[in-house]
Protein backbone atom coordinates (compact mmCIF):
# COMPACT_ATOMS: atom_id res chain seq x y z
CA UNK A 1 0.00 0.00 0.00
CA UNK A 2 1.22 3.16 -0.90
CA UNK A 3 1.36 6.28 1.50
CA UNK A 4 1.28 9.93 1.84
CA UNK A 5 3.88 12.16 3.95
CA UNK A 6 3.68 15.33 5.20
CA UNK A 7 5.53 17.00 2.44
CA UNK A 8 3.25 15.25 -0.37
CA UNK A 9 5.50 12.56 -0.99
CA UNK A 10 4.80 9.10 -1.39
CA UNK A 11 6.06 6.57 1.10
CA UNK A 12 5.60 2.38 0.14
CA UNK A 13 7.90 0.97 3.05
CA UNK A 14 6.75 -0.75 6.39
CA UNK A 15 4.58 1.48 8.59
CA UNK A 16 3.53 0.99 12.59
CA UNK A 17 -0.16 1.42 13.81
CA UNK A 18 -0.23 3.33 17.13
CA UNK A 19 -3.14 2.37 19.46
CA UNK A 20 -5.01 5.86 18.60
CA UNK A 21 -5.14 4.77 14.87
CA UNK A 22 -2.31 7.12 13.71
CA UNK A 23 0.40 5.42 11.33
CA UNK A 24 3.97 6.07 11.54
CA UNK A 25 6.58 5.32 8.93
CA UNK A 26 9.20 2.02 9.60
CA UNK A 27 8.78 -1.18 10.83
CA UNK A 28 9.41 0.10 14.60
CA UNK A 29 8.87 3.39 16.01
CA UNK A 30 11.63 5.74 16.25
CA UNK A 31 12.38 9.21 16.55
CA UNK A 32 13.11 9.46 12.51
CA UNK A 33 9.46 7.78 12.04
CA UNK A 34 6.95 10.19 10.75
CA UNK A 35 3.10 10.46 10.32
CA UNK A 36 1.67 9.08 6.85
CA UNK A 37 -1.86 8.70 5.72
CA UNK A 38 -3.10 5.94 3.21
CA UNK A 39 -3.64 7.16 -0.50
CA UNK A 40 -5.41 5.52 -3.36
CA UNK A 41 -3.77 5.41 -6.75
CA UNK A 42 -6.02 7.74 -7.97
CA UNK A 43 -4.89 10.67 -5.49
CA UNK A 44 -1.20 10.11 -7.28
CA UNK A 45 0.21 12.17 -9.78
CA UNK A 46 3.57 12.51 -11.59
CA UNK A 47 6.02 14.86 -9.56
CA UNK A 48 7.18 17.98 -11.78
CA UNK A 49 10.52 20.01 -10.90
CA UNK A 50 10.78 23.67 -11.74
CA UNK A 51 10.29 23.95 -15.22
CA UNK A 52 7.42 21.67 -15.55
CA UNK A 53 9.25 18.56 -16.80
CA UNK A 54 8.84 15.27 -14.98
CA UNK A 55 11.25 14.32 -11.68
CA UNK A 56 13.03 10.97 -11.61
CA UNK A 57 13.01 8.69 -8.82
CA UNK A 58 16.32 8.24 -6.65
CA UNK A 59 17.68 5.22 -6.29
CA UNK A 60 19.45 6.19 -3.20
CA UNK A 61 15.92 6.17 -1.11
CA UNK A 62 14.14 2.59 -1.37
CA UNK A 63 11.21 3.62 0.69
CA UNK A 64 10.48 6.95 -0.68
CA UNK A 65 9.41 7.30 -4.52
CA UNK A 66 9.81 11.07 -5.36
CA UNK A 67 8.87 10.68 -9.13
CA UNK A 68 5.20 10.82 -7.54
CA UNK A 69 3.20 13.34 -5.34
CA UNK A 70 -0.29 12.91 -3.78
CA UNK A 71 -2.47 15.33 -5.71
CA UNK A 72 -3.49 18.66 -4.52
CA UNK A 73 -7.12 19.75 -3.33
CA UNK A 74 -8.55 22.73 -5.69
CA UNK A 75 -8.80 25.38 -3.93
CA UNK A 76 -12.75 25.79 -2.68
CA UNK A 77 -14.78 29.00 -4.66
CA UNK A 78 -16.92 29.58 -1.82
CA UNK A 79 -20.60 29.20 -0.85
CA UNK A 80 -22.81 31.31 -3.59
CA UNK A 81 -24.92 34.07 -1.80
CA UNK A 82 -28.41 34.50 -2.88
CA UNK A 83 -29.94 38.01 -2.48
Amino acid sequence: MKYKLHDGSIYEGAVSALPDGRLKTGETLTEDSVRCWPIEDHQIERARNDRGSFKADDPKTEDVNEAFTAKKKAPSRGKIKSK
